[in-house]
């Protein structure tokens, strides 16, 4: 369980009005990062970044739906195993958090 304090508490809170807000732009979002695919940029040269850009938006969610998933990418953020899957994003991919 992730470790509750006001501080946690306010930023997951952003987090989540961050996101919902970002979901009401969502294609323009995705209307502007198409524009970079061929930009060379290392994060559009693997799979379908603009495919899996638009699941994290989940447009399939309520609102509410929305909400609680982002509470829990929150939550999940403070998992030890976090920590260990940015360790190897960065040696593998060079990818820093």
């Amino acid at each position: 369980m992730a470790p509750v304090c006001k501080v946690g508490l306010v930023v997951s809170s952003l987090c989540v009005k961050g996101y919902l807000a970002a979901r009401l732009h969502m294609d323009e979002i995705i209307n502007t990062a198409s524009m970079m695919l061929d930009s060379g940029l290392p994060c559009f040269s693997r799979g379908d970044p603009i495919g899996n850009l638009w699941k994290r938006f989940h447009p399939e969610m309520s609102e509410r739906e929305a909400a609680n998933y982002m509470i829990h990418a929150c939550s999940d953020a403070y998992k030890w195993t976090t920590a260990g899957y940015d360790l190897i994003q960065y040696m593998q991919q060079g990818i820093e958090k």
